[in-house]
């Protein structure tokens, strides 16, 4: 199974359509330069809420997205939100990653050309799960940019998949990666805004072809 990351989730109708889905992951932005930003108390709310209002056999993972945190900042945000997983954006290092009071998911730039030149082993990166997103200049994210998949593939069962994905080529992408997961934020937006429907078509395309290569 391929799972389902849903980011820069900034409501809590948003984070119910996301689960109503069937997204795995919630993805909350706390670097604040982000559109999609979102205040750690708001976003310990909507946690609270959805699981309180999930099924005692759905389990899904609250993830608080960062860039160059203060570790104690971080680590304060992360107690309040009620988060499970701490994604790391920037230029933290193992040590940071370590630091953290919860396991960290190392974001790792993909340039154009699909050439990943990095070490690519979570755990030599202080890190439980790796995500590849696109390398492009001046941003943490969240650019729409995609690389050529097939380039990863080797690298790709353990990690997130990011950068680029939407609803029409998200099966392109994982057929040529077979990624563990997929990560999609303005993938499933209208004008900047998440959309219930773009969100199940982003969820069930994944189905799909998880269906077809079982």
């Amino acid at each position: 199974m391929t799972y389902v990351k849903i980011c820069g989730i900034t409501q809590l109708e948003h984070a119910r359509q996301a689960l109503a889905a069937g997204a795995d992951f919630l993805g909350f932005v706390f670097y604040r330069p982000s559109r999609r930003f979102v205040d750690p108390l708001l976003a310990g709310e909507i946690i609270a809420r959805c699981r309180a209002e999930a099924a005692v056999d759905r389990r899904w993972l609250a993830v608080g997205v960062f860039v160059d945190e203060l570790v104690a900042d971080a680590n304060t945000v992360l107690e309040t939100a009620g988060l499970d997983l701490a994604q790391l954006c920037g230029d933290e290092d193992a040590d940071y990653c370590r630091a953290l009071s919860r396991p960290a998911v190392r974001v790792v730039r993909v340039p154009p050309d699909g050439a990943v030149t990095r070490p690519l082993r979570a755990d030599m990166l202080g890190a439980s799960r790796l995500l590849l997103d696109t390398q492009v200049g001046g941003h943490f994210g969240g650019t729409g940019e995609t690389y050529p998949w097939q380039a990863v593939r080797h690298v790709a069962e353990e990690c997130f998949l990011a950068g680029g994905l939407t609803p029409a080529n998200v099966g392109a992408a994982i057929t040529a990666a077979a990624p563990w997961g997929v990560d999609v934020s303005s993938g499933v937006e209208r004008d900047g805004v998440k959309d219930a429907t773009l969100i199940r078509e982003f969820i069930e395309e994944v189905r799909r072809i998880d269906a077809a290569t079982a």
